[in-house]
């Protein structure tokens, strides 16, 4: 396989610094190498014209000696291409960032580029072609969730003439915003700017909405998704049980609609609701456009052909019934959004604020807050909306309601941060709102109303006492979102919303191809930051059905003779690209697989070998830098995302670190096995490093994790067989060079003493 060295000087910086004429003799004798060209800017027009006219007819593997890739990578790919050769054959040897400018030593800093060299070419022998699999998405999206978030999506996506099917577990659109009368920090009515909007997208052509339905099933294809939805539709209890939160009798009364009975959504929690005739004859649509009913929907499964999702499955407020200190359950005691029901001229109580207990008006109102929020045992973060919906309420209390009424925010800290929000705080301070700096201790009910027990922020106890008390419950994830993440498989946090591929740059991307996440169904948010979310979301979604999938076919192969069809391989898959169908081996998704090698490399067979990734690639590069071996070395494994980026960096800032470390690329920690690092201490290395991407940040998601795993096992063989070669995993992002440096100092400091 003949192999083409070019070097480029870089403008003379790396005449000056490596003696260049000693590494074209050394690489003249590397076996394969047939042409060797001399440029000083591989990365002008110029000079790509006349280096295309030079490569074309020569050796089809090149290998560039030059600067980091992100300079010269593309030029160098035009270069190839204009000589009719295959960019994928290319090997960029990155000599300045990571050679020249950090071994200061001329002599020194040459041996390493040797080194190097020799790896290199052993690399670019190795590569092959990989054919380029397309594929046009099927040219429809699925919305799950019919909150703000879904309704935005499924709007967004209409605009761009994508045929939109969005799947709503309720009865009615809208999710949680049609329960709220006012938005803060202006107040708008929300039902003057939803009712028409609401009305405008059940009517809209080109979205198909599937009420009280769930999805059941999930299956890859190459356009897209196979996506069974059930319909179960719901059975409307017009007469609500006793303990529902409110008495029947009293609301029927209120609700001014004669021959119409009110109809619960279960728990008070949900309390939404709404009014329907007995005849169940539709006509809640007209009285209550707010929260229209879906359209009548047959039982049963149906299928739905889609290329992109999005995943907007909303929240669900925390349930504080089994935390006796908050006192949920007793009389009086409400939620904010069974609060703001109450305000609404459409609730239950015609937008008198009535105790539930009895319908009397309440005089004396205490508002807790973080409830369920900040606070590990629930949830460790702040759910963002609780402090402006309490402000909202107590200013639009005094304002409109009652402006007598004594209301009080026992808060930890009040949270402001959006535009007017700090002007919305001080008018209900200006309005006589008390504000009351402690955490709750407990509530009991005190004669006819509630008395709050609570230490102040100076660690002493205080009494509040309340005709009604308003929980700030924070945000959950909704019923029913860990199964929708599941099969699109799409990660959890911890908290169990759903996890974004990098929450600043890239907040609405999943790790699963197509499928994007918007709303509270990704953490706690308001109806501004939702919305924005799933736009971008909806943005994204488009992107991906308006291009053409194009992809290396670089997915494992399967050696058939080797392969004990064991199910290894499937299981560790965090793309679940692998299945293994009865009595046959491994098959690969080409979209699905990213190509971490984790497959590969936990092969016990070693089936699996990943083009131009593997297992004897890697090698093939340890075993040219580690011989004819010249003082200490010691061989880094790097991840090719940040471990590549933390030399340059390095390079850039002026680091120095020793010439004995020299780097081999792996496309992910995932892909290095055991057997590589075991024949890299074989093979005569004083010292191995592995540099891979920190704690939860690995592109391929299990890289860090994978590599840990494996050195411990090496590790624990190394001690039982006496072999002392130092081993050891940095995790590392690309601007933490001191860290690096350190280590490897330290470890170099180590193999001198060993030597001494």
């Amino acid at each position: 396989m003949s192999v083409q060295v070019l070097f480029c000087t870089c403008g003379g910086v790396l005449k000056d610094r490596l003696d260049i004429d000693e590494l074209k003799a050394f690489v003249r004798g590397i076996d394969g190498v047939t042409e060797i060209l001399t440029t000083e800017a591989a990365c002008t027009k110029a000079v790509r014209e006349e280096l295309s006219e030079a490569m074309e007819g020569g050796g089809e593997k090149v290998v560039a000696f030059a600067c980091t890739r992100s300079v010269c990578g593309r030029p160098l790919e035009a270069v190839m291409e204009g000589a009719g050769l295959d960019p994928q054959n290319l090997v960029i040897l990155n000599s300045k960032e990571q050679v020249a400018l950090v071994h200061p030593d001329r002599g020194e800093a040459t041996a390493k580029a040797r080194r190097l060299l020799a790896s290199a070419v052993a690399k670019a022998k190795s590569l092959r072609s990989m054919d380029v699999v397309s594929y046009q998405r099927h040219q429809s999206a699925l919305v799950v969730g019919a909150g703000i978030a879904g309704l935005t999506a499924a709007s967004e996506l209409a605009d761009r003439g994508i045929s939109v099917h969005v799947v709503e577990r309720n009865p009615a659109i809208g999710g949680v915003m049609p329960l709220i009368s006012k938005t803060y920090p202006e107040e708008d009515c929300t039902k003057c700017l939803r009712g028409p909007r609401m009305i405008e997208l059940l009517t809209r052509p080109g979205i198909t909405y599937h009420v009280s339905s769930e999805v059941k099933a999930v299956e890859r294809t190459p356009k897209g998704f196979r996506v069974t939805v059930e319909t179960v539709p719901a059975e409307l209890d017009l007469e609500p049980k006793a303990g529902k939160g409110q008495p029947v009798e009293a609301m029927q009364a209120k609700s001014g609609k004669p021959g119409y009975k009110l109809v619960y959504r279960g728990e008070p929690s949900k309390a939404a609701v709404k009014a329907v005739a007995e005849s169940r004859c539709g006509s809640c649509t007209s009285l209550f456009p707010a929260a229209l009913m879906g359209p009548d929907e047959e039982p049963g499964e149906q299928t739905l052909e889609v290329g992109a999702v999005v995943i907007a499955t909303g929240f669900q407020d925390f349930d504080a019934k089994g935390v006796p200190k908050w006192g949920y359950g007793l009389p009086n005691v409400i939620t904010q959004f069974q609060l703001a029901r109450l305000m609404d001229p459409l609730g239950p109580t015609g937008g008198v604020i009535a105790r539930p207990s009895d319908l009397k008006q309440p005089h004396s109102i205490v508002m807790v807050q973080c409830v369920g929020s900040r606070d590990p045992e629930y949830y460790a973060d702040c759910s963002k909306y609780c402090c402006m919906a309490a402000i909202k309420h107590s200013t639009i209390i005094k304002r409109f309601k009652d402006p007598e009424a004594e209301v009080t925010v026992l808060f930890r800290d009040i949270r402001a941060s959006g535009y007017g929000f700090e002007s919305l705080y001080n008018e209900a301070k200006a309005l006589g709102v008390k504000f009351v700096h402690g955490d709750i201790l407990g509530v009991e009910t005190s004669g006819d109303g509630l008395g709050v027990d609570y230490v102040s922020g100076m660690s002493e106890p205080g009494r509040l006492d309340a005709d009604m008390l308003v929980l700030s419950t924070g945000m959950t994830p909704a019923e029913g979102s860990g199964g929708v993440a599941e099969l699109f498989n799409v990660e959890l946090t911890i908290s169990g919303f759903m996890k974004e591929v990098d929450e600043k740059v890239a907040n609405m991307t999943t790790r699963a191809p197509g499928v994007f996440i918007a709303g509270a169904c990704t953490g706690p948010k308001n109806i501004p930051d939702s919305i924005a979310q799933a736009g971008a979301a909806a943005y994204m979604a488009g992107s991906h059905l308006g291009t053409h999938l194009k992809k290396l076919s670089d997915h494992p192969v399967v050696d058939e003779d080797n392969c004990g069809r064991c199910g290894i391989c499937r299981s560790v898959c965090p793309y679940d690209a692998i299945t293994i169908p009865e009595d046959e081996y491994p098959q690969f998704d080409a979209e699905l697989c990213q190509s971490c090698g984790l497959c590969v490399s936990s092969c016990p067979t070693k089936a699996l070998e990943t083009p131009n990734y593997g297992y004897d690639l890697i090698d093939a590069q340890v075993e040219a830098v580690t011989a004819d071996k010249e003082g200490p070395l010691i061989v880094g494994f790097l991840c090719d995302d940040c471990g590549y980026n933390l030399l340059d960096t390095a390079g850039f800032t002026g680091a120095t670190y020793t010439a004995g470390f020299v780097p081999v690329y792996v496309n992910c920690m995932s892909n290095l096995s055991l057997r590589n690092v075991l024949n890299t201490v074989r093979r005569g290395a004083d010292g191995v490093m592995l540099v891979g991407c920190v704690k939860d940040r690995c592109h391929f998601l299990k890289g860090t994790q994978r590599s840990r795993g494996q050195m411990d096992i090496i590790g624990e063989y190394f001690r039982a067989v006496g072999i002392e070669t130092p081993i050891v995993i940095l995790e590392s992002s690309g601007t933490m060079v001191a860290q690096f440096t350190e280590a490897l100092a330290s470890m170099a400091e180590r193999l001198e003493e060993a030597r001494r």
